[in-house]
């Protein structure tokens, strides 16, 4: 069933490939990379756009399809139970991750104070009645969305435009590449939304021009976060490893918003919409493989399960997104293997399908 138009899965890969990259992301990089961090990013952004030249092929290719039905097609039942296994780990610590640092970002600039129960039971509510009620609702309500949270994160970034600073990036590669190296292993956790945009296969009404649309949007997302991330490091240089969040941070560096007292209040209010609406999106998808791994009918089932999942792991680690930050540095050797596998299954499953067409066009 196509339950999605190209602008509303458009806005989706929007709203994935921003949200986890507009608050923390840019300080942990920089604890890794130094000055040499934006160029971390760029190339990170690099990897990223391919990726998307990936997902889109296989979009277009299968519209008929599910990206389940596709695998059982090619590797067979148990297989493709393991792979959708692989991305619910990949998606499920995302999501915690993202609950962490909303969490985090409510303690900050909310309210200080804020029980941790009194956070989780409206976020996994208001979650798990987006998930529950679909795709389609979750698209209408991004669409509503939008335009205010495209807008409100480029005037956030452009009031403290005049601090910036070229010396706080350069000069770059002063002592090779290594710094920039390990930026990229750092941000390889934040890397891979685009296969998020997998799950979807089958569901899209593609449009005509569909991969021209799509890569145009992805790419405008791109440079977005691309541009939030440089002004961001020519403003703050050195005092970065200071700063919390990035995008939300950027208008108290301005003595004169500061003084208004108003536009960090657009910036919360952005930032917030953004990580809900992300949360909601990933919750969805958590559901989704549930559902075809498992056979589940209902959503409600499979939603209760994966926020029972995500509660469980945040509780075992204390809601501190200061440690599940630690836990990523410390553990990039996992998170590179678990990015990298699902990369390495993707490219062998464009290889599988190579074949079988070429199998096909000698016969």
């Amino acid at each position: 069933m196509k339950e999605l138009t190209t602008h509303q899965f458009i806005l989706i890969s929007i709203f994935l490939l921003l949200s986890t990259k507009i608050l923390t992301f840019q300080p942990i990089v920089y604890e890794s990379a130094q000055k040499d961090a934006f160029w971390s990013i760029l190339f990170g952004a690099i990897f990223d756009l391919l990726i998307l030249l990936v997902v889109c092929f296989l979009l277009i290719k299968h519209k008929d399809i599910t990206f389940f039905e596709l695998l059982n097609k090619i590797f067979g039942k148990i297989v493709s139970r393991i792979i959708l296994a692989v991305m619910f780990v990949f998606i499920l610590f995302k999501v915690v991750f993202l609950a962490e640092e909303t969490f985090s970002f409510f303690t900050k600039f909310l309210y200080e104070d804020l029980n941790v129960w009194v956070y989780i039971l409206p976020m996994a509510f208001v979650c798990g009645y987006f998930s529950i009620k679909g795709i389609k609702t979750i698209s209408r309500t991004v669409e509503i969305f939008y335009f205010f949270v495209l807008l409100g994160i480029i005037l956030c970034s452009l009031t403290s435009i005049d601090g910036v600073s070229l010396n706080n990036i350069l000069p770059c590669f002063e002592d090779g590449m290594h710094k920039t190296f390990n930026g990229m292993l750092t941000q390889t956790f934040y890397r891979g939304n685009a296969l998020i945009l997998l799950l979807f296969m089958g569901k899209i009404k593609l449009s005509k021009h569909f991969s021209l649309k799509f890569l145009g949007a992805t790419s405008f997302a791109t440079i977005l976060v691309l541009g939030v991330t440089l002004v961001f490091y020519l403003v703050y240089g050195p005092s970065t490893t200071y700063v919390e969040f990035a995008l939300a941070d950027l208008p108290q560096y301005n003595p004169f918003v500061s003084d208004l007292g108003r536009l960090n209040w657009l910036c919360v209010v952005v930032c917030v919409i953004a990580l809900i609406l992300t949360t909601s999106i990933m919750l969805y998808c958590l559901s989704l493989i549930l559902r075809w791994t498992f056979g589940f009918k209902r959503s409600l089932i499979s939603t209760a399960f994966s926020e029972f999942l995500i509660v469980l792991i945040a509780y075992l680690n204390d809601f501190s997104i200061i440690l599940m930050e630690q836990k990523i540095l410390s553990s990039w050797q996992l998170v590179v293997g678990i990015g990298g596998g699902i990369i390495f299954i993707l490219a062998i499953l464009l290889l599988l399908l190579r074949r079988k067409n070429e199998q096909s066009v000698k016969i």
